[in-house]
């Protein structure tokens, strides 16, 4: 039996479970991918013409492992971020598969502004910089990995969503076992 992370309390603070449909992400995540890089590749092909749609063997092989380097970097850059910010240590965090997705969690309670710039680091340093890559050097590769990486997003960017009205002296805890948080609003005196 797996043991559950106990959501800590915090005196003064009522905790308000804020999750996102993990099914839904993936939807999004593929209509996204569909019209995200169909524009993408639209913006790519009118920048470098047919001379930059090439594709070669060896770097399908090259793309494969930088998929999966980039899978890691993702999580690794929510993590990295969250404790730059939080000023705690790495065994503060927890990485792992979660219905088929990788995540990153991290077990401390930390103001939403902090919370909100971890979940989305990864979307510009992992899907963006790709991106910007592709698109000044006319390499199809970085504009490939960049599409899957931004739209791999999805789920951080829904559940920044989720917070966004959330007043800027709310506590947020990284959901343990969910797409999602746990929101500490301070109680009325």
């Amino acid at each position: 039996m797996e043991k559950h992370e106990i959501i800590p309390s915090i005196e003064g603070y009522k905790t308000v479970e804020k999750t996102i449909s993990l099914k839904k992400a993936n939807i999004v995540c593929i209509g996204l991918f569909v019209v995200f890089g169909a524009l993408c590749c639209l913006v790519f092909f009118l920048l470098w013409g047919k001379g930059g749609m090439n594709f070669m063997g060896e770097e399908f092989l090259l793309f494969a492992g930088l998929l999966w380097v980039g899978i890691v970097l993702h999580e690794l850059v929510h993590g990295i971020t969250w404790l730059l910010l939080t000023h705690k240590g790495f065994h503060h965090l927890k990485f792992g598969l979660m219905k088929g997705a990788a995540y990153c969690h991290i077990d401390v309670p930390m103001i939403k502004h902090h919370y909100v710039i971890g979940a989305l680091m990864p979307l510009f340093l992992v899907g963006i910089v790709p991106l910007v890559v592709a698109f000044c050097i006319g390499s199809l590769l970085w504009l490939l990995l960049g599409v899957i990486f931004v739209v791999s997003a999805i789920g951080d960017i829904m559940i920044v969503w989720a917070v966004r009205k959330e007043p800027s002296d709310a506590l947020i805890y990284d959901h343990p076992t969910e797409g999602g948080c746990f929101v500490y609003h301070k109680i009325s005196q």
